[in-house]
């Protein structure tokens, strides 16, 4: 879909893109194939999209899937949808994807695997990641285009300025591989930043479970609370446990005391959240 046919759709349904949805509709159509054609590879015959706004991307799913199932807020969308785009291998689901049960409309709606490729409003991108990665287990690929300032944070490394709690959240639960950058240019209307397409393949194995699990992640998001203090300091904050009792766990099992939380790798956070989950308790 290009800048005419999109503006030519906004005007027949006297509709403009909604800042509070965060609309922007991409207009390139190299792009959407790209994106479309992403996980081809892995033979997938159900696909997931949240906020497909005009159905720009999901035309070419449509071609690509047996199943389609999409999520969108606004009924202006999905008025534009229906009427735009008949195929009985579209399912369009209103409503918030956040309050939705996804694992319960998988079962219902799709007969295979099924992967996720979706181009996210980016003001709500980390609360649907997090859901994805929390609460669905049947989603195994993930391809979405993001701001491309929080897509560096996905694949950061350990030591640099983007590594955070959600690089290492993003890192425990899956492989992060960033495809290419989009231009603001590519969308109607042009966003202010630039915008990534990113590939998430879920681990094979998790390492964590149940209470474990549980712990790790608040642990991750605790220890990343201010990034100027040391682990110790975060850790002696968010927990019923001293500086100096802090610093000596950290010495007794190879780190150093004045260690901060952004030089360590995913696995030396899962350690040491297991490691304190066991003094603490």
């Amino acid at each position: 879909m290009n800048i005419k046919e999109v503006k030519s759709l906004l005007d027949k349904y006297n509709l403009n893109a909604k800042k509070g949805f965060g609309q922007n509709f991409l207009v390139d159509d190299n792009i959407l194939k790209k994106i479309a054609y992403s996980l081809n590879d892995k033979n997938y015959s159900g696909v997931i999209e949240v906020g497909p706004g005009l159905g720009s991307l999901t035309r070419y799913l449509v071609e690509t899937y047996d199943q389609v199932l999409c999520y969108e807020i606004d009924t202006d969308m999905i008025e534009v949808l229906n009427d735009t785009i008949s195929s009985d291998k579209l399912m369009i689901k209103e409503g918030d994807f956040l309050k939705s049960n996804v694992s319960k409309d998988i079962e219902k709606f799709f007969k295979g695997n099924v992967c996720l490729i979706a181009n996210l409003p980016y003001y709500i991108t980390s609360p649907i990641l997090l859901k994805l990665l929390e609460e669905v287990r049947e989603i195994k690929d993930i391809v979405i285009m993001i701001q491309k300032e929080v897509a560096e944070r996905f694949v950061a490394k350990p030591n640099t300025k983007d590594y955070n709690a959600l690089s290492v959240l993003i890192q425990y639960f899956t492989k992060a591989e960033k495809l290419f950058d989009v231009s603001p240019s590519a969308f109607v209307p042009a966003p202010k930043v630039s915008s990534s397409v990113i590939h998430l393949c879920y681990k094979d194995e998790e390492m964590l479970k149940g209470k474990e699990l549980e712990f790790f992640l608040k642990f991750n998001r605790n220890i990343f609370k201010q990034r100027r203090k040391t682990l110790v300091n975060n850790i002696s904050a968010s927990y019923s446990i001293s500086k100096e009792e802090a610093g000596n766990i950290l010495e007794e099992n190879g780190f150093s005391k004045t260690i901060r939380s952004e030089v360590l790798s995913v696995e030396e956070i899962v350690k040491l959240s297991m490691i304190f989950k066991e003094r603490l308790s």
